[in-house]
């Protein structure tokens, strides 16, 4: 009896202890899960409150609020230096293909790989490659590569000057680690990148073509672009958000003005950190602060040409951003100011520029938008590469000050499948950056027909449209057109006055290398599912260059023709063809740098 009473009152016990652990285990369990709400609103709360802000328009057909229009987006390949003589592809905003969807549109984004390459006429080639060593919900680790190149003859408009070939090898390629821990995420990266080409452009300094005789439009440049990264951002459920990120670029050319001279050395550090601060439920205080720090090695030094040292003196500028966000579910204001600091050429200059930016709704279907902002560009050596692979190599640009730059618009989606915009702008930039040929022979036996950065005081006015139209993903195209009117005010600095011969008066000025009016279209057809057939458009008009011979001459208009077709044959493999140049036409970017003619290229892309 006694052994039983025993048992009965532990089995009691035992019954009361899991009771109470129960309880306990339940009581873990709802304040576990009461965290998991309150970090899921604060969650839902930090991403509403530090995403870009962004005036943006959606579906009006798939809403009953009101709809924001979103711009399509872009992504770039990832080539660091231009490729614009491959096609002549200006940057368009409506049509960039990302790199998932070159040409045959394949996704890639659900897969660890991509492989696209593409050749045709006047060996033109480029390829991409990308794989993700690890893609794992904490680790990413991604390898890229990718190659663009051409090496054929082009004709230039006088047709006494005999047909040139136009060389470019561009490569770049690249490692980005990305890991998540509890609090923060860690990005480490680099790249590198080689780029040789020749200096095949007309001279443009003397009448006598038997000077181009003494020029050199053989040899190949070569720059060489060495970058690495690293930073810390902090996750969204942070109270207090933080990121901090330091990058140095180390950017060489291979020769100066002549393969017998040395080229400079650029060494780019750029410093970036960030507070913000949610306050209440849609608000949130936060500062930002940008350095950039430039240091040279100055090329080897040309008899005949007066070099001020002090441009290859340490150049650096820093930006200081305070704001104050907030936003609705139908509206958004973002009020800050960008205190900013420069130093270069043994002078500092300190300037203040707004940064606004607010959209609210004027209908259930559209949205006006503005931002006034400026900034600093550092005008890097590598940076100018990118847009012009011809920019003198002997001298460095000062840093462009942007004390204002305001655009105004009204973006909505009118009916189904169906967005525009409209917009006007007014920019104000000392020191901006206009490419001009050279002025004269820099050396004898030297390179043709390098660029100038003449670097005036300019103020732009712009006005435009956009146009979209998608029927059913069976039919789309867009319409863009963007006049620009520019006023220059010309300070002669030992720089800019290589870059311009003499004129009488600012009025005689012209935005040089710029287009006045510019027109973008395309039209994409699916008449099935595997096939699309492309045809995109691309005009320029008003370009000027300055001569010495013949002082301002206007340059002809650019009309570009294109036609790509292509056929998914499933989501991992597809085929493409592309004919460029359908017009024509004989055309320049730069003044004495004549566009590729007609040529076609075929490739393939392989998603894995």
């Amino acid at each position: 009896m006694r052994k039983i009473q025993v048992v009965m009152m532990s089995a009691l016990l035992s019954g009361i202890s899991l009771s109470g652990l129960a309880q306990e285990s339940d009581k873990k369990n709802e304040e576990a899960e009461r965290e998991k709400r309150e970090r899921q609103q604060n969650l839902n709360r930090e991403m509403t409150l530090e995403r870009e802000y962004d005036p943006i328009v959606q579906d009006a057909a798939k809403v009953n609020t009101l709809p924001v229009v979103r711009e399509m987006n872009i992504s770039k390949r990832p080539i660091t230096y231009s490729d614009y003589a491959v096609p002549m592809l200006p940057d368009k905003e409506m049509y960039v293909l990302p790199p998932g969807k070159l040409m045959t549109e394949v996704e890639h984004q659900k897969r660890n790989g991509y492989l696209h390459f593409g050749g045709g006429m006047l060996m033109n080639m480029m390829g991409d490659f990308g794989y993700h060593l690890l893609n794992t919900e904490r680790d990413l680790l991604s390898v890229y590569f990718s190659h663009r190149s051409t090496n054929g003859k082009v004709k230039f408009e006088d047709e006494a000057i005999e047909k040139r070939k136009a060389k470019f090898n561009d490569n770049l390629g690249g490692l980005d680690f990305t890991h998540r821990f509890d609090k923060a995420t860690l990005k480490l990266g680099g790249k590198f990148g080689y780029s040789a080409f020749n200096y095949y452009g007309m001279p443009t300094d003397i009448g006598l073509r038997d000077a181009d005789l003494r020029n050199d439009s053989i040899t190949n440049q070569g720059d060489r672009l060495i970058n690495v990264y690293g930073g810390v951002v902090s996750n969204n459920t942070a109270s207090l958000g933080y990121h901090v990120g330091i990058d140095y670029t180390n950017f060489n050319q291979k020769y100066s003005l002549s393969k017998e001279l040395d080229g400079m050395t650029e060494n780019h550090i750029g410093i970036n950190f960030g507070l913000s601060s949610p306050v209440n439920n849609g608000q949130c205080f936060g500062v930002d602060v940008k350095a950039n720090i430039l240091s040279y090695t100055e090329p080897s030094p040309v008899s005949n040409t007066v070099v001020d040292s002090s441009a290859f003196d340490t150049h650096f500028n820093v930006t200081l951003s305070p704001y104050y966000r907030m936003e609705s579910d139908t509206w958004k204001l973002l009020l800050g100011l960008n205190l900013m600091l420069v130093s270069q050429n043994s002078e500092t200059d300190v300037f203040v520029s707004p940064n606004i930016t607010f959209d609210v709704p004027i209908a259930s279907w559209s949205v006006f938008y503005a931002k006034l902002g400026g900034g600093i560009e550092s005008n890097s050596m590598a940076e100018l590469s990118r847009t012009n692979r011809y920019i003198n190599p002997v001298f460095t640009a000062d840093a462009s000050k942007t004390w204002a730059d305001l655009k105004l618009g009204v973006r909505s989606s009118a009916a189904a499948g169906l967005w525009f915009d409209i917009f006007a702008g007014y920019k104000y930039t000392e020191s901006d950056v206009l490419f001009n040929p050279s002025s004269y022979n820099w050396v004898d036996n030297g390179f043709n027909n390098v660029s100038m950065a003449f670097q005036p005081t300019t103020q732009r006015i712009q006005v435009g449209a956009t146009l979209k139209y998608d029927y059913k993903h069976i039919v789309d195209f867009y319409l863009k057109g963007v006049y620009n009117y520019y006023n220059l005010k010309y300070l002669d600095t030992w720089k800019n006055s290589y870059a311009v011969n003499d004129l009488d008066k600012d009025s005689d000025l012209e935005a040089y290398g710029k287009p006045s009016f510019e027109a973008n279209a395309g039209i994409n057809v699916r008449p099935v599912k595997p096939l699309t057939v492309s045809l995109d458009y691309s005009m320029m008009s008003g370009i000027y260059a300055n001569l010495s011979l013949d002082g301002n001459v206007k340059m002809k208009t650019i009309n570009d023709l294109r036609l790509r077709t292509s056929w998914k044959f499933n989501d991992m493999f597809g085929i493409y063809a592309q004919f460029n140049n359908l017009l024509f036409q004989k055309q320049e970017l730069y003044y004495g740098y004549p566009l590729q003619p007609f040529s076609a290229m075929a490739g393939f892309s392989v998603n894995f």
